[in-house]
């Protein structure tokens, strides 16, 4: 366990009176930072634990396409309740309840995770083909044939996919190499990790093509981006370099902020919007436009949570470094947790 010299660094549960806070506006989630919602100065890191993982991958299939998102908290306390009785971790439950409550479950289990992935090859291969089956479904959404073959180039994708998860594998193999063999293992997958991110930064790019109203057939590609992402910059803070995991972070933020920062949950409400055959200005069109815009609210809700989730990935890493604590123990920690499927770190020692 990691112990700082005034005593541990880390919490097994966040605090009850941050947890009241938060459900009273007092304190507010960004990513995975906890923050003052007077001051705005960050107070706590949450991080990911191996627990969290092993629930993604039971839930993995019901991540599914962009509009299913809000589907997922459902399933949750389900997930928590029987890999409880499995793993005979009773506070696992407790920990989801509490991340229902916060508004973060589907961030934590979906693509984007929260802090640095410490996901093994299983869950993130899972977390893959959830992507690679939405992109797959937009295929139909695609009218012309040309527009099929111009914008998806499906088996180009598909191999984009595979590499993605063969880097995956990689960077899980590297812990159970020697220290010199694992970062030299941990560098080739942040570089090559970074290539993937920038094809997928391209194919989002592509389908989007400036319109917002395509925003729904470019998701998948942006949790493509994250997922890409999230595995340089645990490369980086695996090998120790806080400074370039924290680069990659920003890089990776930077990416996503310029693809979907200026879509509005109003943009996003067009794509239903279009569809409705009433006459504007009238009570159906009204009608119409109000549940287009509910329906849409899921959706600009985890585009927001994504943004701050990868702008804040690699928050903790600065916090660690001025209590001389190396990241890659940090990650050993969270991988090494049993119990947790969330870590907390006070933001002060």
């Amino acid at each position: 366990m990691i112990v700082a010299a005034t005593g541990q660094i880390f919490l097994r549960s966040i605090p009850e009176h941050l947890i009241q806070g938060v459900d009273s506006g007092a304190y507010r989630i960004f990513g995975s930072v906890i923050r003052d919602v007077a001051t705005g100065k960050g107070v706590g890191f949450l991080q990911e634990a191996a627990p969290l993982a092993s629930m993604a991958l039971n839930g993995a299939s019901s991540l599914g396409p962009v509009g299913m998102v809000a589907e997922v908290a459902l399933g949750v306390v389900q997930v928590a309740q029987n890999e409880a009785i499995r793993a005979g971790v009773a506070r696992i439950e407790q920990a989801v309840s509490v991340l229902q409550g916060l508004g973060i479950a589907n961030l934590a289990l979906g693509a984007t995770g929260i802090g640095v992935s410490v996901a093994g090859f299983a869950v993130m291969s899972a977390k893959i083909d959830g992507v690679k089956r939405a992109v797959h479904g937009l295929a139909d959404q695609i009218e012309t044939v040309s527009a099929k073959i111009d914008a998806l180039q499906q088996d180009a994708i598909d191999v984009d996919f595979v590499e993605l998860k063969s880097l995956s594998k990689s960077f899980d193999e590297a812990w159970q190499l020697g220290n010199e063999a694992a970062v030299r293992r941990w560098h080739d997958v942040a570089r090559a990790a970074l290539s993937q991110q920038s094809r997928f930064e391209l194919r989002a790019d592509r389908v989007l093509s400036g319109t917002p109203q395509n925003y729904l057939s470019a998701d998948p590609f942006i949790d493509a981006i994250s997922l890409a992402s999230a595995l340089r910059v645990a490369a980086l803070a695996a090998c120790d370099e806080s400074v370039a995991a924290r680069e990659a972070a920003s890089d990776g933020a930077r990416t996503i902020e310029r693809l979907t920062g200026g879509l509005g949950l109003a943009d996003l409400s067009q794509t239903v919007q279009l569809k409705t055959t009433a006459q504007a200005g009238t009570l159906d069109w009204a009608l119409a436009q109000a549940a287009a815009t509910q329906s849409m609210r899921p959706i600009a809700l985890k585009i927001r949570q994504r943004e701050a989730a990868a702008v804040t990935r690699a928050a903790p890493l600065t916090a660690l470094e001025s209590r001389n604590i190396q990241p890659r123990k940090w990650l050993e920690e969270a991988r090494a947790e049993t119990a947790s499927p969330i870590l907390f770190m006070p933001a002060e020692a």
